[in-house]
């Protein structure tokens, strides 16, 4: 897996780990505190411009190979079954799949 794709999900995952702690601290103390509040739009907005970049640099120089990896985060809508309806937008993920070389090798 390329740098920038590891990136990608090491923001996705940071962003949702700052839900989590988040809503834990909220959750336990009732206290609204706004570390992991921050961090969560700033991890999800990084996210975003990652994904972005990755993109746009695919189609100027077909780099990363391995965008198509990207589409597994797709899975992530499936949460929009169960949690929120927030969560539909990542099945658009799916669509990274079209990314990958399906060229045989012999």
């Amino acid at each position: 897996m390329t740098k920038q794709i590891k990136i990608t999900y090491i923001l996705v995952g940071l962003s949702v780990l700052s839900v989590i702690l988040h809503n834990a601290i909220y959750g336990f103390f009732r206290i609204e505190e706004p570390v992991f509040f921050i961090l969560t739009f700033v991890f999800a907005i990084s996210f975003v411009i990652s994904v972005i970049y990755s993109t746009i640099s695919y189609f100027k120089k077909e780099e990363p190979k391995d965008l198509w990896k990207l589409g597994f985060l797709g899975l992530l809508g499936l949460l929009g079954l169960v949690a929120t309806p927030g969560f539909y937008g990542f099945f658009g993920f799916f669509g990274f799949f079209g990314a990958r070389s399906w060229k045989r090798k012999v």
